[in-house]
Parts: C-alpha cells; structure tokens; sequence
C-alpha cells in the first residue's frame, strides 16, 4: 500500500494580500468522500490527517494525503513493564 493519495478537490493557490501566502479551497463533495474513505488511517493516527502541500514540476502546488497508519502495539505499557520486571528478578546482575 502507498503511503500517500492525491487530494482530489483540493486546490492550493497563491494569496492575493501581502499576508495571506496561500488559500486552501476544497470541493466539499470530493473531500468529504475522501475522509470516509480513509477514516481507519485517521483512527489510527489518533484522529489526525496530514496533508502534504508539495510542487510539482510544472510549478503547480498540489496536496498529498499522507495514508500512512501508525501500527499500534497489542501489548501495553504496563504489560511490558511487568514482563521486564519479572525477567530482571530472574537474573543475578548485582544491581
């Protein structure tokens, strides 16, 4: 699986005042569809999308949405913690 996917809708364009450097305009439709499609990628990013804003060749500013999914660990901090302890009480380290 790629870890990123074009933004379809999604247009970056330059700001037409000295302090706004780019505006983001969006289809709705097209972007609404696109978080239902990848809503496991933002679950398992905790709720978060990232977008990245990049150049193509020609000059153009396009976005990518980063579908990469964080794995997430079955085991817990605490069971870990308790294996590591029980392995270090096996040993005869001095310390």
């Amino acid at each position: 699986m790629k870890n990123s996917e074009l933004v379809k809708g999604l247009y970056i364009k330059e700001g037409e005042v000295d302090w706004v450097k780019y505006r983001l305009e969006f289809d709705v439709k097209q972007f609404s569809e696109m978080l239902i499609t990848y809503k496991d990628v933002f679950e398992a990013n905790k709720g978060f999308a990232r977008i990245d804003l990049c150049l193509s060749k020609n000059g153009k500013m396009y976005g990518s949405l980063n579908t990469y999914k964080k794995q997430v660990e079955n085991e817990t901090h605490k069971e870990h913690l308790s294996v590591r302890d029980e392995e270090l009480e096996e040993t005869d380290l001095p310390f």
